[in-house]
C-alpha cells in the first residue's frame, strides 16, 4: 500500500486467488443450474457463503486503508445468503411459495449495506465536497426511477385499487435497485484510478441490478425464478468476492492524487440521455397508443429538469470560482514578480518601472524627482557573525523603518542584498531629498532587537540623485545615486552624499576610464608585475603571484587596486581577470620546462567567480598554455567571499579541476569558525605584520592563526615578506609559503639553494 496521493503499485505477479474464485464459481454454476431440490440449494448456499468469506479474507490479506466498505459488502452478501437459505427451506423443505416471502426482508436489507459501502468508497476517493458529482448521479438515478416505474412497478400495481403487501414488496425491489445504481453512479463520477478491483466491483453491481430488473420484468407475466437468473445472481456474488480478493482493492480506499475535474464525453452522454428520458417515454407511449401516466411524466420531468438546472448552476459557479482563482493566482504571481519575497518591498525590476513612470510624469509636469540609494553599513558582519536569519530580520526591520521616514506615495524598494532605493515623487528642491536621507540614516542607526533578544547596531550610507523635469533615464539616475553612495562610503560611511558637479565629473572620468580600460584589454596594452612565492619547506622559489598594471603614456600608471572600482561596476572585471589569467599562463610557457613555477597565483574578482563563464575562462587558459591545473592558485579576497551559492559552487568546480583556491585576509576578521570550516579552500593568506606587534618569531597570535588554519587542513601563505630573517621566523611557526617584495639577492640565494 502506498501513501495517500501516490499511485498504488502492485507486484508484477499478484496473487491469483480472485481468479481462482471466479473459476470455481463458473464450475459450480454447472451443477447448480442442472440440479434441483436440496442438492441445488446446498451448492447455492455454499457458493454464496464462499463469497462472504472471500471478502473477509481479502480485507485480512491486503489490509486496505479503510476496511469499513468491505465489511459492509460482506454484510450485504451475508444478508442475501441468509435470504437464500430461508427461501430454500420454505420452498424445498416446507413446500410453500408465499408472497411476500419471509426471505424478502433479508434481501431488501442487504441492499442498504451494499449501497453504504459504495458511498463510503466515494467519500474516501473524494474527501472534498462535490456537488457536481452528486447532481450528475442524481439526474441519472431520477431518469432510471421514471423508467423503473413505467416498466416495472406500474404494470403490476396500477391495476390494483388497493396495494397489498406483495405489491409493496414488488415496488420496493426496483427502489432499492435504484438506490444501489445511484451509489454506483456516484462512484463512477469520482476521480481516481480504475483498477481491476474497481472494474470487478462495477460489473458485480451491474450484474445484480440486471438480474433484479429481469426478474421484475418477468414477474409481471408469472413466476420468474429461472435457472438463468439464479446463475446471474450467483455470478454477481462471485465477482463481488473477486473484487475484494484482488490486490488492487487497496487503491479503492486511498485518496487519489489531486486531479483536475473533467467532464468526459461519457458523462455528458449519460446526463443528456437521462434528461431525454421523460419526453422519450411520453413519445413511446403516444406512438404505441398506450394510456399515458401523466403524473409519472410530470413528476419525472420536473425532477430531472430541476436537477439539470441545478447542475448548470453548479457548473457556472465552478467556472466563476475557477476564474476568480485564476485571477487571484495571476495577481499573486504578478505581485511576486514585482516584489521582494523577504521584505515585501518592490524589487529592482519594479523599482525601475516605477522610476520610469515617475520620470515620464515629471517631463509633463516639470516636477523634481529625488532618488536615494541606501546601502546598509555593517550588515555583512551581522550576517557573518549571527547568521542569515538575523540578517533577514535586519533587512525586514530596515525596510519598515525606511517606509516610516517617507510620505504616502513615496516608494521604498529593495534592489538586492543590503541595497535599497527610495523614490521621492515629487520633491520641491534638493534639500528636501537630503532631509529625507538624513531621517533614513538616523532611523537605521537605532539599535535593532532580534527575535533572540540580542541587540545589533548597523548604519547606512545614502546617495542622493535629483532629476529635474525628468530629463534623465532611470538607469542613469540610479547610476548617479550609486556613485553618490559610493562616495559616502569612501568618505566615512553612515552619512549622506549628494550627486553634484564634482561627482558628475568623477562619473565622467570613470566612464572614460572604463572605456579606456576596455580598449587596453582588447589591444593588450596592460602589463603584469610578478611577486615571488617562496616554498619555506624547501627554501626555494616555488613561483610568483601576478599583478596587473596599466602604464598609460603621459599619465599615472594604474594598478589592479586602481582598476577594480571601475571594472567591477560591469562585466569588464571578468574580461580583466581573463586577460591576466591568459597572459600569466602564456608567460609560463616561455620559461624553460625545468624552471617553470609550480605556483602561479592569480587574484580574481568575486564578481567574476559568480559568473558561469569563469570555468571556461580558467580551463581555456590552462589548456592554451598546457599548464597543470595544480600549479594555478586562484586568490580571492576575504571581503568578497560571501555565501552566494553560485560563487561557492564555482570554487568547488575549480578545485575539482585541480586548481587551488586561496583566501586572502584570514585571521583579520571576526566570524564563526564553523563557516570557515565549510569553505572550499586550499590555502589562506595572512599578513604577519598585522598579527605581530614585534618580531614574528615570538608572536603568539601569529602562531595560533597558523595552527588554526592547519586545523582546517589549509596551507598558509604569508604576505609582505622582505628579508631572510622573516623567512626563517615563518618557517619556525609552520608557515608553508611566503611572498613579498624580497630583494634580488634573497631571491638569488634561494634560487641557488634550489
Amino acid at each position: 500500500m502506498t501513501s495517500p496521493g501516490l499511485t498504488t503499485r502492485f507486484p508484477a505477479r499478484p496473487a491469483r486467488a480472485w481468479l481462482g474464485l471466479l473459476v470455481a464459481a463458473a464450475v459450480a454454476l454447472v451443477p447448480i443450474t442442472l440440479t434441483t431440490g436440496l442438492v441445488h440449494d446446498a451448492l447455492y448456499l455454499l457458493l454464496g457463503s464462499a463469497t462472504v468469506v472471500a471478502v473477509l479474507v481479502g480485507v485480512r490479506v491486503h489490509r486496505p486503508a479503510q476496511a469499513l466498505p468491505w465489511y459492509l459488502m460482506a454484510t450485504g452478501l451475508g444478508l442475501w445468503t441468509v435470504g437464500d437459505s430461508i427461501d430454500s427451506v420454505i420452498t424445498d423443505v416446507v413446500g410453500l411459495d408465499p408472497a411476500p416471502s419471509p426471505a424478502d426482508p433479508f434481501y431488501l436489507l442487504g441492499y442498504l449495506p451494499m449501497t453504504a459501502s459504495l458511498l463510503v468508497l466515494v467519500r474516501g476517493r473524494r474527501p472534498r465536497r462535490d456537488p457536481a458529482g452528486n447532481l450528475d448521479s442524481a439526474i441519472v438515478t431520477a431518469a432510471l426511477a421514471l423508467l423503473a416505474w413505467v416498466l416495472l412497478v406500474a404494470p403490476g400495481t396500477l391495476g390494483n385499487k388497493v396495494w397489498g403487501s406483495a405489491d409493496l414488496v414488488a415496488a420496493l425491489y426496483p427502489a432499492v435497485d435504484l438506490v444501489l445504481v445511484g451509489g454506483l453512479a456516484r462512484l463512477l463520477t469520482t476521480p481516481g484510478g480504475r483498477s481491476r478491483s474497481f472494474r470487478l466491483l462495477v460489473v458485480a453491481v451491474l450484474m445484480m441490478v440486471t438480474a433484479d430488473v429481469a426478474d421484475a420484468a418477468l414477474s409481471t407475466e408469472g413466476p420468474a425464478s429461472t435457472a438463468l437468473l439464479e446463475a446471474l445472481w450467483l455470478s454477481s456474488y462471485a465477482v463481488w468476492g473477486a473484487s475484494a480478493l484482488h490486490p488492487s482493492m487497496v487503491s479503492l480506499t486511498e485518496p487519489p492524487r489531486v486531479e483536475p475535474v473533467t467532464f468526459s464525453r461519457w458523462r455528458m452522454a449519460a446526463i443528456g440521455a437521462a434528461v431525454l428520458v421523460p419526453p422519450a417515454v411520453l413519445a413511446v407511449w403516444t406512438a404505441l397508443g398506450l394510456t399515458v401516466d401523466v403524473w409519472a411524466i410530470v413528476v419525472g420531468s420536473v425532477l430531472v429538469v430541476t436537477l439539470a438546472v441545478l447542475r448548470i448552476k453548479v457548473s457556472f459557479d465552478q467556472i466563476q470560482a475557477a476564474n476568480a482563482d485564476r485571477e487571484a493566482a495571476r495577481m499573486a504571481l504578478a505581485h511576486q514578480a514585482a516584489h521582494d519575497s523577504l521584505t515585501g518591498l518592490p524589487n529592482r525590476a519594479q523599482a525601475m518601472t516605477m522610476m520610469r513612470g515617475a520620470l515620464s510624469r515629471a517631463q509633463r509636469s516639470g516636477a523634481v524627482i529625488g532618488l536615494l540609494f541606501v546601502d546598509l553599513d555593517g550588515f555583512k558582519q551581522v550576517n557573518d557573525t549571527l547568521g542569515h536569519a538575523a540578517g533577514d530580520e535586519v533587512l525586514v526591520t530596515s525596510g519598515r523603518r525606511m517606509q516610516a521616514c517617507v510620505r504616502t506615495g513615496d516608494v521604498v524598494a529593495r534592489l538586492g542584498g543590503d541595497e535599497f532605493v527610495v523614490l521621492l515623487e515629487p520633491v520641491d528642491e534638493e534639500t528636501s531629498a537630503v532631509a529625507v536621507a538624513d531621517r533614513v540614516v538616523t532611523a537605521l542607526r537605532q539599535p535593532i532587537t532580534l527575535d533572540t533578544g540580542r541587540e545589533v547596531v548597523i548604519g547606512a550610507s545614502v546617495g542622493v540623485a535629483i532629476a529635474q523635469d525628468g530629463v534623465v533615464d532611470p538607469d542613469r539616475l540610479l547610476h548617479e545615486a550609486d556613485v553618490a553612495v559610493y562616495s559616502a562610503k569612501v568618505g566615512g560611511r553612515d552619512r549622506v552624499e549628494v550627486f553634484d558637479r564634482r561627482l558628475r565629473e568623477e562619473l565622467e572620468r570613470r566612464d572614460q576610464l572604463q572605456q579606456g580600460l576596455a580598449r587596453a584589454i582588447a589591444h593588450g596594452d596592460l602589463q603584469l608585475r610578478h611577486e615571488p612565492v617562496v616554498d619555506l619547506a624547501s627554501q626555494t622559489v616555488a613561483g610568483y603571484e601576478v599583478d596587473v598594471v596599466w602604464p598609460r603614456p603621459g599619465e599615472d600608471e594604474l594598478s589592479r587596486a586602481d582598476l577594480l572600482p571601475v571594472a567591477e561596476r560591469s562585466e569588464l572585471v571578468c574580461d580583466l581577470d581573463t586577460w591576466v589569467l591568459r597572459e600569466a599562463a602564456r608567460q609560463v610557457t616561455n620559461v624553460p620546462l625545468s624552471s617553470r613555477p609550480t605556483v602561479l597565483s592569480v587574484p580574481m574578482s568575486g564578481r567574476h567567480l559568480q559568473r558561469a563563464r569563469v570555468l571556461q575562462d580558467v580551463a581555456g587558459a590552462l589548456a592554451d598554455a598546457d599548464l597543470p591545473a595544480s600549479h594555478l592558485v586562484v586568490v580571492l579576497d576575504e571581503s568578497e567571499l560571501d555565501d552566494d551559492p553560485r560563487l561557492l559552487a564555482h570554487l568547488d568546480e575549480l578545485r575539482a579541476l585541480g586548481v587551488r583556491v586561496c583566501i586572502d585576509g584570514f585571521g583579520t576578521r571576526e566570524g564563526p569558525t564553523d563557516r570557515w570550516s565549510q569553505l572550499p579552500v586550499d590555502l589562506v593568506r595572512i599578513d604577519p605584520a598585522r598579527l605581530s606587534a614585534g618580531p614574528w618569531s615570538g608572536s603568539t597570535l601569529l602562531r595560533l592563526t597558523i595552527e588554526t588554519a592547519h586545523t582546517f587542513g589549509w596551507d598558509v601563505v604569508a604576505d609582505g615578506v622582505t628579508d631572510r630573517h622573516q623567512l626563517e621566523a615563518l618557517t619556525g611557526v609552520g608557515c608553508r609559503y611566503a611572498q613579498g617584495p624580497m630583494p634580488r639577492r634573497t631571491i638569488a640565494a634561494l634560487s641557488a639553494v634550489g
